[in-house]
């Protein structure tokens, strides 16, 4: 729903042009804030592992989960927007929960 006045002596031009480069920057900083939340867990993966002895149960679970999210980060904009969704929802919560257990 457009909320801007009709007679603020911008033509309708230029009211949609304004219109979609909002809409553009809403994409935007989207895109990096998902790319932002991927990377995070994706980081903390790895700090995991670089902790964890080499060739321990937990070290190769933290290999897969690094290089699992590593996957995910590079195909997320092929992610379906609910996908997309869920992973803006989601992933800032295991960041937290990851940070706190292993008190990164």
């Amino acid at each position: 729903m457009d909320v801007e006045p009709e007679h603020d002596g911008r033509t309708p031009r230029q009211r949609d042009r304004d219109r979609k480069y909002r809409e553009h920057v809403a994409r935007v900083q989207r895109r990096d804030r998902l790319d932002s939340c991927v990377t995070d867990v994706r980081l903390i993966y790895q700090a995991l592992r670089h902790r964890a002895e080499r060739g321990s149960p937990e070290w190769s679970e933290f290999d897969r989960l690094w290089r699992y999210h590593g996957e995910v980060e590079k195909t997320v904009s092929q992610f379906t927007a609910a996908e997309q969704d869920q992973i803006l929802d989601e992933y800032p919560r295991l960041a937290a929960h990851l940070r706190a257990e292993y008190r990164l």
